[in-house]
């Protein structure tokens, strides 16, 4: 009698559909979660590029001499005096101010200036660029960022973001 239960329920169906279902259902999911991971962090990539380059643009257009006040954490105003070279720090703040990018426990300064002190037709340095800030100089702006996936289907849960971008400084 027991033998014959037994077989009996080895061989019926009833209520596979269900865990077929959570088979499928799980799997699905997994896969839905880890798309959507990676979509947030490509878009907090274009992010960060786009935030790099809109520093280095800021940097390039107050290099030598600007028409306005530097100290900005906010979009310039047109009514200061001449005179004015953009700094690190100005650029830094110029680029937090933007608000692109959640920059809380990010740790160390995630923007980093430099002045390469090079033309884009000399590949070291060149007489025209001895300081930095000169009109038609470079300027070179690096964003991190650290991204957090919420998944814990990836072995690294965090991963740096980084952009570059480079400009001739105009003014």
């Amino acid at each position: 009698m027991k033998m014959a239960r037994l077989k009996r329920i080895l061989v019926e169906e009833h209520g596979s559909e269900m865990v077929e279902f959570g088979l499928s259902a799980l799997l699905l999911m997994t896969i839905l979660m880890g798309i959507l991971d990676v979509t947030r962090a490509m878009y907090a990539y274009n992010m960060v590029s786009h935030t790099a380059q809109s520093g280095a643009r800021y940097a390039m257009l107050r290099g030598a001499d600007w028409a306005s006040s530097c100290n900005t954490s906010a979009p310039p105003s047109f009514t200061m005096s001449y005179g004015c070279k953009a700094s690190a720090t100005d650029v830094q703040n110029y680029v937090k101010s933007l608000g692109m990018v959640n920059w809380s426990n990010q740790g160390t300064t995630p923007v980093t200036v430099t002045w390469p002190q090079t033309t884009p037709d000399c590949t070291s340095s060149c007489s025209a660029c001895s300081t930095s800030n000169n009109k038609g100089c470079m300027v070179k702006v690096n964003v991190q960022y650290k991204f957090k996936f919420a998944t814990v289907f990836f072995k690294q849960t965090t991963v740096t973001l980084s952009s570059t971008a480079q400009q001739v400084i105009q003014q």
